[in-house]
């Protein structure tokens, strides 16, 4: 999901302080950041979803084995877990907390969402070792940031749109190159 912003066909790299002081609300700023995750949360980080391949909305426990969609119109034996997870991401400027949605999380945490339903169920133990694992992980993410009003308070909205391990090799000759062109 990146999204072109240059001609060279790369999401620009951008600090959080860069993308507070620019205007992000008039339309979604795309940007890069190399970042580490310093918080996790817990609460209400999946949600029971509709099982229809084409609908992601919550379902609500009718009975004991039976699950309402709303959207559908339907009721389902079953449900799918669908994660929504909320980070506090740092880089060398500052900090903002970041949405990840489904395959986003799965990939940060390295469990699928129904993989963590069944710890969250059954195991709390091993469901907070997965979620505080990835914690002061550093990471290269593509970010998309809208500035929100809500009842006359501006605030950032920030959702992951992928997320990669730091490449070192080309961190670093990206790091050089800029050495360079401070030496002018």
């Amino acid at each position: 999901a990146v999204v072109s912003t240059q001609s060279t066909g790369e999401t620009p790299h951008k600090t959080f302080l860069e993308i507070k002081g620019s205007n992000a609300q008039d339309k979604p700023e795309y940007f890069s950041n190399q970042a580490s995750i310093v918080f996790v949360k817990k609460d209400n980080c999946m949600y029971q979803a509709c099982p229809s391949p084409d609908c992601n909305k919550k379902v609500f426990q009718e009975s004991g084995s039976e699950y309402r969609c709303e959207k559908c119109d339907k009721i389902y034996p079953n449900f799918k877990y669908r994660l929504m997870l909320t980070v506090k991401l740092s880089d060398f400027t500052g900090n903002e907390w970041v949405t990840c949605f489904q395959e986003t999380a799965e990939k940060l945490l390295g469990i699928t969402a129904d993989e963590l339903g069944q710890q969250k169920d059954t195991n709390e133990t091993e469901f907070d070792k997965s979620m505080t694992k990835i914690n002061f992980k550093t990471y290269n993410f593509k970010i998309r940031a809208r500035l929100e009003t809500y009842m006359d308070e501006s605030r950032l909205k920030c959702t992951a749109l992928s997320v990669d391990p730091v490449d070192c090799v080309s961190y670093s000759k990206k790091l050089i190159e800029e050495i360079k062109l401070l030496e002018g």
